[in-house]
């Protein structure tokens, strides 16, 4: 049974976590600080570490430099459990070879589940990779197209969420572009080939979500790109007005997981 380590402060969301995992077949392990994560680490050697970056402690950042120097550890993958405005300690995870990212704002248990088998997957066929002396098929043609490449306009000033997308999406096989406040948005819309969907902040720097969104259904080339909204604001007055100006559909960032955004855009975009 392989184990995963969830290495969380917040005592309700750990429990969670531990509890799905166990109940997914996983030997579940938890710790509240980075120095009990590291020393369960070092002892139990877990498949997988569920790791939030502003542990109490030993920070996220200084367990995986710890990890990384021990050669014991060192290959043990980490998903990194994280709030969205610490971009330097993302940047800095990045560095040492985090291999995915949940943003707490956005993710439910079901999500952990299913990244922690993906990610332990990727790594089980990685290591037989490296062990065999095959040659590897090549991808088909499926495979390498998943959507045809279809275009994603996404429109968001948080870099981590902007990265986060990038990530996700081109690994779904779309071909993703951005911009980070309305202004630009609108001048790249106006000045490049329409996207097939834009997806949309409402609270951005300059011109609002709402303007753009408004500019981009008065303009005869591209009122007919689809806009999905994606939003921290989720009074239903924000949503019946983001709809009556066009908006194909309307997520509340909190209450939607990553995968229900990208099963949603693949619902739009066909």
């Amino acid at each position: 049974m392989q184990k995963v380590l969830v290495a969380e402060d917040d005592a309700i969301m750990r429990e969670i976590l531990l509890g799905k995992l166990s109940s997914s077949g996983f030997t579940a392990l938890g710790a509240e600080d980075g120095d009990t994560a590291l020393r369960i680490v070092q002892e139990q050697k877990p498949d997988l570490v569920l790791l939030d970056i502003m542990i109490p402690g030993k920070s996220g950042i200084e367990v995986m430099r710890a990890m990384q120097a021990d050669a014991g550890t060192k290959d043990i993958p980490v998903i990194a459990i994280s709030n969205s405005d610490d971009a330097d300690s993302i940047r800095e995870a990045k560095n040492l070879g985090v291999k995915d990212f949940l943003i707490k704002a956005i993710f439910d248990s079901s999500d952990v589940v299913e990244k922690a088998k993906q990610v332990l997957r990727a790594t089980a066929a990685n290591a037989k990779k490296e062990e065999s002396t095959v040659t590897p098929q090549q991808p088909t043609s499926d495979t390498n197209n998943k959507t045809g490449m279809k275009t994603i306009f996404i429109v968001e000033d948080d870099k981590f969420l902007r990265d986060l997308a990038a990530q996700k999406l081109e690994a779904e096989g779309f071909k993703l572009t951005s911009a980070t406040n309305g202004t630009d948005a609108l001048e790249y819309l106006q000045n490049n080939p329409r996207p097939d969907i834009i997806v949309l902040d409402l609270i951005l720097p300059g011109m609002s979500g709402y303007e753009l969104l408004e500019k981009v259904k008065a303009n005869a080339e591209l009122k007919d790109v689809p806009v999905l909204i994606l939003s921290n604001l989720g009074q239903e007055e924000d949503i019946e007005k983001a709809k009556k100006l066009g908006a194909k559909d309307y997520l509340v960032k909190a209450h939607f997981s990553f995968a229900e955004i990208i099963k949603k855009i693949h619902a739009i975009v066909g």
